[in-house]
């Protein structure tokens, strides 16, 4: 089994056979993340084809670093999907309330994939709830962080940096959980 950066340097040099195989490896995730935010089975398919159709055509630009591949993949997956959700004409669900972050839809995507759910759902249980609102907010319900200031009624200036602060501290806890061995 080649290794990420292998498969990587290998769709850089247009081998299908390596994107396939990082089709095998990564496809469930990425296609886990797009159904949850389109919530259409089709539109899922053609935002997990175009989410690798990306890497075929960019792979070549690629700067490899461990553990940064998968959120890599999922990036481009989730602005897809938010990308189709609004040609579609269509909006994404709001969350309820700041206190009560809609942690099923959180749980759903983290059951769809085991790997995702072992990794994703504690790092987001780490936060502060109202670091994790506004992640479930942007990440998974395609707000813009103008959507979220108005959704929670906050200073916009208050959702970035509490956006900021939630994306320090779980790149830094995906870090540490992805080059811990012992975990």
């Amino acid at each position: 089994m080649k290794s990420d950066r292998e498969l990587m340097a290998a769709i850089g040099q247009h081998d299908a056979q390596a994107l396939t195989e990082l089709y095998d490896r990564y496809g469930h995730r990425v296609y886990s993340l797009a159904l949850f935010i389109v919530r259409e089975n089709q539109l899922a398919q053609e935002v997990t084809q175009d989410t690798f159709m990306r890497v075929w055509l960019s792979a070549a630009q690629y700067r490899f670093e461990p553990g940064h591949l998968a959120p890599w993949l999922l990036t481009i997956a989730r602005h897809l999907a938010i990308d189709r959700w609004r040609q579609e004409r269509r909006q994404p669900p709001r969350a309820t309330a700041i206190g009560h972050f809609d942690a099923q839809r959180v749980n759903h995507l983290a059951a769809d994939d085991p790997p995702l759910a072992q990794d994703l759902r504690p790092l987001l249980d780490d936060l502060p709830i109202e670091q994790r609102a506004v992640i479930v907010l942007a990440y998974y319900q395609g707000m813009s962080q103008r959507e979220i200031a108005e959704h929670l009624r906050l200073p916009l200036g208050t959702v970035k940096s509490r956006l900021r602060l939630a994306m320090q501290k779980l790149r830094e806890a995906w870090l540490v959980t992805t080059t811990d061995p012992n975990r």
